[in-house]
């Protein structure tokens, strides 16, 4: 350890020393490992003040530590590692279950829908009857392999976390292991899925995140995450299947944000390996993934595992959000002609597409050359989404607070605000209506749910909704708009879905017209919750919203996003489109 790496240590250890109200000393949270390891280098190395005033080590000849003399450079100092995991770890033999890889067959009647998500990420299995194309449902339970159970049956915490001995942890894990954790000012990994939406995976993973010697990626950690994911699908599908046999190598399918970028491919066979290797590294790890996985095994094990190019053909491709989400209002089973725009609000993005509805049924089966298709150069997203919110109330409550950057514990707020935040805005929206805040410090906070709807940023955030819902239906052809016009009868649909669509600013979407190119056109919320899900699974109801996405992308038709629709064609009997639902 050098004299850099100690300072650091030892400025946190006395960052969490408090003066009680007898006058003694007291450290919050426990000592760790590496501090203990700081202090003892500190004594051994014989670290001492001069008579100037710098501090260094009486060893000058020692190279990498600064002499007496030499004044300390503390410019990189975040980006200093502080833990060093053993050379043991490092040596010990990885042995890869290739077993996912090496099944000759997968059964392609069922097939599962990953829906990763920024705030929380959900998977849907489906298997085909082959009676009257019936379809087995069933939203994976994958809280319980998880162990988050009490936050969500159905959903995972979308988080990573790097303790200070070098473990991974995920998920609700991750944020607990993050809370018993000393204020060492390292956080845990949240948004991780913006590394996606953002074609971030290449950039170095910031030391905040990062307690440890390894340099670590962006596409390091989402994989990690992803690998969890997989873990939890696997456990789920084993325990919930009802004797089904399931091998290891089914069929799977992943959302994808829609941002319009001229790179979206790349990212997509990107995923589609990493998902695959996802299933490898899970089939290795098994349960240890969920006891604090080793980063340096998890490192060893990927090195190895990308030795050679590898095909993992069960990932089976992608479908954007959006699609999801339509694919889910469907039955396939009943006509249906309408224009739909989904507005997806999840934890770090907002997405956006326009569809045509239109499904012919003749004898319970669907008409050839009839389905659904998107609106060409309707599909975008923005970045102001749930986590956007988030940032509002904390710097709301920070405002209230009365606290700067001047204040002694500043840095020690501000971390314990970001890692609750998401707790805090989950009660301002909850019953009580109100966010009802401790501070670090001990003192209170309380933001009223009205007070937060009228912070001029909130404001600004609807009419972004709004605004970007406008511009959408002007950038497609005028004839689409004529279309509603045409029949007093027929409105534009919106379809709220996502963790966010429950908002008040979002709902407020559907509640009057929009003027598009000078014409009024009247809006209809559509049904929280489809008929035929409603009459087939009943008990989806309360999570419809948030696994409406991989609902849709894991059935046997599912709305394809090539051969966009460019006009209705009215007057020419027929409207323009290519074959757009496809069976698996």
């Amino acid at each position: 350890m050098d004299i850099n790496k100690a300072k650091i240590l030892l400025e946190n250890l006395l960052d969490r020393i408090e003066e009680g109200d007898d006058g003694k000393y007291r450290i919050l949270g426990s000592i760790t490992p590496k501090e203990i390891e700081a202090l003892r280098y500190v004594v051994s190395a014989n670290v001492l003040n001069d008579d100037r005033g710098s501090v260094g080590a009486t060893d000058s000849g020692s190279s990498g530590s600064p002499s007496p003399a030499d004044p300390i450079d503390n410019s990189n100092e975040s980006q200093a590692p502080l833990v060093s995991n053993h050379d043991s770890e490092n040596d010990e033999k990885i042995e890869l279950n290739l077993s996912s890889v090496s099944l000759p067959h997968r059964d392609s009647n069922y097939r599962v829908c990953m829906d990763f998500g920024t705030a929380m990420s959900k998977a849907t299995f489906v298997r085909d009857e082959n009676d009257d194309d019936l379809e087995f449902i069933e939203v994976l339970e994958l809280g319980i392999p998880g162990d988050q159970e009490g936050v969500d049956e159905y959903m995972l915490v979308s988080s990573v976390y790097i303790d200070a001995e070098g473990k991974l942890w995920f998920g609700h894990n991750a944020v607990q292991q993050a809370q018993l954790a000393p204020e060492d000012g390292h956080e845990r990994i949240d948004n991780i899925k913006r590394a996606l939406s953002e074609d971030n995976l290449e950039s170095p993973l910031p030391s905040a995140f990062n307690p440890t010697s390894h340099e670590l990626t962006y596409e390091q950690i989402v994989l990690a995450y992803l690998t969890f994911f997989t873990w939890t699908i696997n456990q789920a599908l084993t325990s919930g299947m009802n004797g089904m046999d399931i091998s290891c190598n089914f069929n799977r399918r992943f959302a994808m944000p829609c941002f319009p970028r001229a790179n979206a491919r790349r990212v997509e066979e990107k995923l589609k390996t990493m998902l695959g290797e996802a299933q490898v590294l899970s089939d290795t790890f098994g349960d240890e993934i969920h006891q604090g996985l080793s980063l340096a095994r998890f490192l060893k094990a990927l090195q190895l595992l990308r030795t050679e190019k590898r095909i993992y053909p069960f990932i089976d491709g992608s479908i954007t959000e959006p699609l999801g989400v339509a694919g889910s209002l469907l039955s396939w089973k009943k006509p249906l002609d309408s224009l739909a725009l989904v507005v997806d609000v999840g934890a770090g993005t907002s997405d956006f597409s326009l569809y045509r509805l239109n499904v012919a049924v003749e004898d319970n089966e669907v008409v050839t050359g009839t389905g659904a298709g998107e609106v060409e150069g309707t599909a975008r997203g923005i970045t102001e989404a749930g986590n956007h919110l988030d940032h509002i109330l904390l710097g709301l409550i920070i405002q209230k607070s009365g606290v700067d950057s001047s204040h002694p514990k500043y840095l020690n707020i501000l971390h314990a605000l970001k890692r609750d935040i998401r707790d805090y805005k989950e009660s301002l929206f909850g019953p009580n209506e109100a966010a009802f805040v401790t501070l670090y410090t001990g003192e209170h906070v309380d933001i009223p749910l009205e007070e937060f709807l009228q912070h001029p940023a909130v404001q600004l955030f609807e009419e972004s909704l709004r605004s970007t819902m406008i511009d959408i239906l002007e950038s497609a052809d005028p004839s689409w708009i004529d279309w509603v016009k045409a029949n007093p009868r027929r409105n534009l649909t919106l379809v709220l879905t996502g963790g966010g669509a429950t908002l008040p600013m979002v709902r407020r979407l559907a509640e009057r017209a929009v003027t598009v190119n000078g014409v009024e056109i009247p809006v209809a919320p559509s049904q929280v919750f489809p008929a035929w899900l409603q009459e087939d699974y009943p008990d989806l109801e309360d999570h419809y919203l948030r696994v409406a996405v991989s609902l849709g992308g894991a059935r046997k038709y599912t709305i394809s996003s090539l051969g966009p629709l460019k006009s209705t064609g009215i007057g020419l009997g027929e409207y323009k489109w290519s074959p757009s639902f496809t069976g698996s």
